[in-house]
């Protein structure tokens, strides 16, 4: 299911994933979109707090990144 998340994501760059997490005993809103960049690109993941404050940011440049912080992260559905 992550590799299908992140192939879409490639696939249609305007669509985002969001979902949320507990960090830290406070909740996080999870917004991760994959940025095109020449012949390749990364992905781009903001956290935000309860009323979308942004919380900080990352950048990952790996597609093996990315499907490892989906499993880490994403609540199972």
């Amino acid at each position: 299911m992550v590799k299908n998340q992140i192939e879409q994501l490639m696939r249609e760059p305007e669509q985002e994933l969001e979902f949320w997490r507990e960090e830290d005993q406070q909740r996080e809103l999870v917004r991760m979109r994959y940025v095109p960049q020449g012949e390749g690109g990364y992905f781009q993941v903001t956290y935000l707090d309860e009323e979308e404050g942004i919380i900080g940011s990352q950048v990952l440049d790996e597609v093996e990144d990315a499907e490892r912080f989906l499993q880490k992260n994403q609540p199972a559905i």
